[in-house]
């Protein structure tokens, strides 16, 4: 076989495609269904089988005598997900944006009650003040923040009353337990976040949330601009985009 980057073998190609039939519900298989899905003979499926078994790609369960995928594949995925580094996979995601929108555009993390920055690119000329690389701020009240405090639960957000952590910065700072579990509900349905001049007066913001392999909300990405040059009309266009590069860097984190 070949592809357009060279040479591929066949047999490799096959077995690959047979550690895909465990996606989703199907935990374990029997040689027939494998057969069935490969459109391949249970004498060939059988050979590609044992030889996974063999390296620890798949294991048998005895009882039932059927196979299931092996701990070869999470040992390997656990050395992926270690080197895996978020900021590097958003970067290219951050600059598309900022390319699109002639935004800033930031990258933050979930860090106990608060998030941090761990990434900002600034368009020309549309520099962002208040925020920097590493520079903690608030959930309740910007964008990334209530992009991930919204899908981290109710419990965290009654967390953050309790402790007091809902400081108002500005005139529109939500800083009310009800009207945030609404705000959260919303972000929650949109699967987007704004930030109406809430952390800084004239300064608007769309974030979506980044989710991990466990499907937690472990960081998010927004846009940021004036708000003479984001206005409100146009959030459900720039929120389209953002969400998309959101869930590219979730799936490059094994989100699914």
């Amino acid at each position: 076989m070949t592809g357009e980057t060279g040479v591929f073998v066949q047999s490799v190609v096959r077995a690959l495609d047979i550690l895909e039939c465990f996606e989703g519900q199907l935990v374990e298989l029997g040689i027939s269904e494998i057969s069935d899905q490969m459109k391949l003979s249970k004498s060939t499926v059988y050979g590609l089988v044992n030889t996974l078994v063999s390296k620890g790609y798949l294991e048998q369960n005895v009882q039932t005598k059927r196979y299931r995928l092996g701990i070869k594949l999470f040992e390997l995925g656990s050395l992926v997900y270690k080197r895996m580094d978020l900021r590097n996979e958003a970067k290219p995601f951050c600059e598309e944006l900022v390319s699109k929108h002639n935004a800033t555009v930031h990258l933050a993390a979930h860090y106990g009650d608060e998030i941090v920055y761990i990434d900002k690119v600034d368009a020309p000329g549309a520099m962002i003040v208040y925020s920097q690389t590493g520079k903690r701020a608030p959930m309740h009240c910007t964008g990334v923040g209530k992009a991930i405090l919204a899908f981290l639960g109710d419990e965290a957000l009654r967390h953050l009353f309790v402790k007091g952590n809902l400081e108002q910065y500005t005139e529109h700072t939500l800083t009310c337990l009800d009207d945030l579990s609404q705000e959260m509900n919303h972000v929650r349905a949109c699967g987007y976040a704004i930030d109406n001049e809430e952390i800084e007066t004239g300064l608007r913001c769309v974030a979506a949330p980044i989710f991990n392999h466990l499907n937690q909300p472990v960081a998010a990405i927004s846009v940021s601009a004036p708000t003479a040059r984001l206005p409100m009309e146009n959030i459900a266009s720039i929120a389209k985009d953002v969400q998309g590069c959101a869930l590219q860097i979730s799936q490059r984190l094994g989100y699914k």
